[in-house]
């Protein structure tokens, strides 16, 4: 049986004073009604109403199961109305803006079962590596990779993107391999447009933190570009590990300085306004974490 079901019927009776006039305005039977009141006794482990041939009173426990029930009920009554209201205004449009490379990758599957659970939803997603203004350009959120530095707007993060820095084994053959940060301002360095640490790139080897930039050979918006050409021989590229995967397990590429860690960028949901969240824009949110949580970026 229903406890909440349970204790209506209960306030109804508390409220009246008697079984038949709670049973009559809740269109119940008078057997009914005394099982709802025995299965919330037997629940409790109290007994809630004393019953004589004239009258009913409420024991002290049913004094506090009317005061603490009422509080829940009418709780339970502003969720439905708010998830109601929430449902009705999932309908509409959600506009995102995501990275070219990693969007081609990951979203297709997790935008998939989104509108499986929530039709109602109408989705745009533009795929750039630029990155975008928000609300000048009617964004609902971005999805971005690496340190953010607009602070006006708020971030989740949601997952870890991993970097090699890698070249073709022809390209070290040819140029040698740099055994320090320090030995890549000697080679060529194919470089991605939108990076944050431009062309000097940051390591770690356990807790000491090094540096070094490769010349300026080639410079792109574009992962795979760069990661083709560094196949073909051109030079040295720090790229994100989904990129590198296939040319890496094929030995097309091979690590570069595989003793010193590159940082790790994080990926985020980015939107404009932290209480201007709308029930369209929570549920996105809340797909993408659960989705990535279960599913690591490789």
């Amino acid at each position: 049986m229903d406890t909440v079901a349970a204790l209506k019927v209960f306030m109804e009776v508390a409220q009246l004073g008697a079984f038949i006039g709670a049973a009559e305005r809740l269109s119940m039977s008078r057997s009914s009604v005394s099982k709802h009141i025995a299965f919330l006794e037997q629940r409790f482990g109290a007994r809630l109403i004393n019953r004589t041939t004239r009258r009913l009173s409420l024991t002290d426990a049913g004094r506090e199961v009317l005061a603490r029930g009422e509080t829940i009920v009418r709780e339970l009554a502003t969720l439905e109305g708010v998830l109601h209201d929430d449902q009705a205004l999932l309908d509409g449009r959600l506009r995102i803006s995501a990275p070219y490379s990693f969007g081609i990758r990951y979203l297709g599957p997790l935008l998939a079962r989104y509108r499986q659970e929530y039709p109602s939803v109408s989705l745009e997603l533009v795929l750039s590596d630029r990155q975008v203004d928000l609300v000048d350009e009617g964004f609902d959120m971005a999805l971005r990779i690496g340190m953010l530095e607009d602070s006006t707007l708020v971030a989740r993060r949601i997952g870890n993107i991993g970097l090699t820095l890698c070249a073709s084994p022809d390209y070290l053959a040819r140029k040698g391999t740099p055994q320090h940060p320090w030995e890549l301002s000697s080679h060529q360095g194919l470089h991605y447009r939108y990076a944050r640490h431009g062309q000097r790139l940051h390591f770690t080897r356990g807790a000491n933190h090094h540096s070094g930039a490769t010349q300026a050979g080639v410079t792109a918006n574009s992962g795979e570009i760069l990661r083709d050409m560094a196949i073909a021989g051109m030079g040295i590229t720090l790229q994100p590990d989904f990129l590198l995967r296939e040319a890496l397990d094929s030995g097309q590429l091979v690590r570069v300085l595989p003793k010193y860690d590159p940082d790790v960028l994080g990926l985020y949901c980015v939107y404009a306004h932290r209480d201007q969240v709308t029930p369209r824009l929570r549920s996105m949110l809340d797909h993408l974490r659960e989705w990535f949580e279960h599913r690591p970026i490789f």
